[in-house]
């Protein structure tokens, strides 16, 4: 079947299906799952259904009833996504909020991003602000604290969170850390990072965290501003 674009550039609705390029700048509500090359965002867009594309762009506002389905999702505006998102790249410079899982092969996180469910992926990378009501489990992690991150569950091989660009003010006003349950990785560094549990094989707590148990294999290291109730080598 031919694949045509589907352009809305005022106010407007269409049927879902498959097409080329759909390109929403106006106000407009998708009826059905959709099919489609790439999808370009810049007014209020509504998909009642999924959305399986090449590539995503969000500048507007966005929501997806169902799932999301791409290779590349770059976020600058705001989208609602109701089931999982599956894709290699997933780029969030504004607000992204997921009711389900979300799958990458990398994850970056500039802006703020809810995820309900869990997380995976190869890299993950975090600049702002984020949510995970599961585990976040990915090769690579690191975060960048710039404001309040939390997640149930943590694992990963290499693990770094680091505080920066955080000015005096701001720590008066907002909480700036990361809060976790649970840390399981094999090299693992961590500031400003409160959990009941961190175990590791190399192990270095760093400033401003807290701590309950640690348990480590090979090393541990542990800043004299840090509060850490038990440790113990396993």
């Amino acid at each position: 079947m031919e694949r045509r674009d589907l352009v809305i550039s005022g106010a407007g609705s269409a049927s879902g299906g498959l097409y080329n390029l759909v390109k929403i700048s106006g106000t407009g509500k998708v009826h059905g799952d959709i099919d489609c090359h790439d999808m370009s965002i810049h007014g209020t867009a509504t998909m009642e259904g999924s959305v399986k594309a090449k590539a995503v762009h969000i500048s507007g506002k966005a929501r997806m009833t169902g799932a999301l389905k791409t290779e590349h999702v770059v976020i600058r505006g705001s989208v609602r996504i109701g089931g999982d998102v599956q894709c290699k790249q997933f780029d969030c410079h504004g607000s992204a909020n997921v009711d389900g899982n979300l799958s990458a092969d990398e994850a970056h996180i500039h802006g703020e991003a809810i995820i309900k469910g869990n997380c995976d992926a190869e890299q993950f990378k975090a600049k702002g602000g984020f949510t995970i009501g599961g585990l976040l489990n990915a090769g690579n992690i690191q975060i960048k604290l710039f404001g309040h991150c939390q997640v149930k569950e943590i694992g990963g091989e290499r693990i770094e969170v680091k505080q920066q660009g955080v000015t005096f003010l701001k720590k008066l006003l907002f909480h700036t850390g990361l809060t976790a349950e649970s840390i399981e990785g094999d090299e693992i560094y961590l500031e400003h990072t409160s959990a009941k549990a961190v175990r590791g094989n190399r192990v270095t707590i760093g400033p401003g965290c807290d701590i309950e148990v640690v348990e480590y294999q090979s090393e541990f290291q542990c800043d004299p501003e840090a509060k850490v109730g038990t440790y113990k080598k396993v």
